[in-house]
């Protein structure tokens, strides 16, 4: 269940390569939100931007009623956003969309993300780590160079494996991140039956991800973040096609999906 509410800004943070992240007072929201959710939001008061702007929750603390959000710097939108200071109120709505179905204890879990993909995976890695010991995840963070690599130290201090790719070859392994994520996969011993894979970047990125899970016929989850309108199912903007011939939603059907059901072409 979503609500339309006015809630407080709390803290803007400034990080690298004009990326924010900002943090939001709403106990309604951190206490129903779920990996993979996202909320719709108003940058304006005026009329323009006209549409509201999507954005993956990307930490909650259920105990102080506040969640996070990160994002960059793309359009007016979302640098409008960044503008915004504590004491200023934003009209959001949410929690929205579905959420990453968590593995079993026997599953061996790989996370992938590319640039700004980091923002729901962060959510899903402390929701697995409260079930899990975080060693027993692998995570693999990729970017165009090192000043794009999100939430590396961070990562780095809760005890998973990580594996870091850019394309520059700045930091971690020079590549792309599904190349690395590739060869991990055929140098190691794995089942790829008991694999789950949960992924979030670019379209190219998760295309990627989707042809390899075809390949090696495992179970990946991809977080999409197409552009939306109503960000509520209503306007069918955002609709994606299944391999079936079929459309869904990403706001309502989304913004989740099993990436060997996608079409992307």
């Amino acid at each position: 269940m979503h609500a339309q509410q006015l809630i407080p800004v709390l803290a803007t943070e400034a990080l690298q390569e004009q990326t924010f992240k900002l943090t939001l007072s709403c106990p309604y929201i951190a206490d129903r939100a779920e990996p993979g959710n996202f909320i719709h939001v108003r940058v304006s008061e005026g009329h323009y931007p006209l549409l509201r702007r999507a954005f993956s929750i990307h930490q909650v603390n259920q105990k102080d009623g506040r969640f996070e959000i990160l994002f960059r710097v793309v359009g007016t939108g979302t640098e409008i956003l960044s503008r915004a200071r504590p004491g200023d109120s934003l009209d959001v709505l949410g929690p929205l969309g579905n959420s990453f179905s968590l593995p079993g204890e026997d599953h061996e879990i790989m996370l992938v993300a590319g640039g700004i993909g980091i923002a729901p995976l962060w959510f899903l890695l402390s929701r697995l780590a409260e079930k899990r010991k975080p060693a027993g995840l692998t995570f693999f963070l990729g970017a165009r160079s090192q000043s794009q690599l999100f939430c590396l130290k961070n990562l780095r201090q809760t005890g998973v494996e990580l594996v870091a790719a850019t394309d520059d070859g700045s930091a971690g392994q020079k590549g792309l991140v599904t190349e690395v994520f590739l060869k991990e996969l055929e140098s190691r011993d794995v089942d790829f039956g008991k694999l789950a894979v949960c992924a979030c970047g670019p379209p190219l990125m998760l295309r990627r991800m989707a042809e390899i899970a075809k390949r090696f016929d495992f179970s990946c989850q991809v977080s999409l973040e197409n552009h939306m309108a109503c960000g509520v199912g209503a306007c069918w903007g955002c609709a994606v096609r299944q391999v079936d011939g079929t459309y869904k939603r990403v706001c309502a059907d989304g913004p989740v999906f099993d990436a060997r059901e996608l079409s992307f072409e």
